[in-house]
């Protein structure tokens, strides 16, 4: 059975993830780290977090959400989703981007986001638009 509850990188190891994300092609999960141990992107601020899938306690993917940086709008942006390869195609990337918006409507009016080529058609599957903004291809309006 899959959990899923909010994380710190303070108590969890991602390296194992970060480690498979880098060899995959996703440089971001590294900078994610990064971001955490310098204190630059922490996942704390208000209507922030980070959720981590588990498998018996193993760390199996993550989704983050932050106030969106690149907007003067309150907007919420999802930051750094990956599962791991061997638990792919499960739904575990669905579950926790519903997790990680769980609530995130008290907060954010409207939830924007980058996709990759790859991952376009699974946001739009989940309600996210296209749209021609500077620093988003996607967004989901929550209320």
């Amino acid at each position: 059975m899959i959990a899923y509850r909010p994380i710190s990188l303070d108590d969890i190891d991602v390296q194992p993830l970060s480690d498979e994300a880098w060899t995959d092609g996703y440089a971001y999960v590294e900078r994610m780290l990064q971001d955490w141990k310098s204190g630059e992107n922490r996942f704390d601020g208000p209507g922030e977090r980070l959720v981590g899938a588990f498998e018996d306690e193993v760390l199996i993917g993550f989704c983050g959400l932050n106030r969106d940086p690149y907007t003067s709008e309150i907007a919420g942006r999802i930051r750094h989703i990956y599962v791991d390869l061997a638990h792919r195609h499960l739904g575990i990337a669905r579950a926790l981007l519903a997790e990680t918006l769980d609530s995130a409507s008290s907060w954010f009016p409207r939830i924007r986001l980058r996709a990759t080529p790859a991952s376009k058609s699974f946001y739009e599957r989940l309600g996210f638009q296209p749209v021609d903004e500077k620093d988003a291809t996607h967004a989901k309006r929550l209320r």
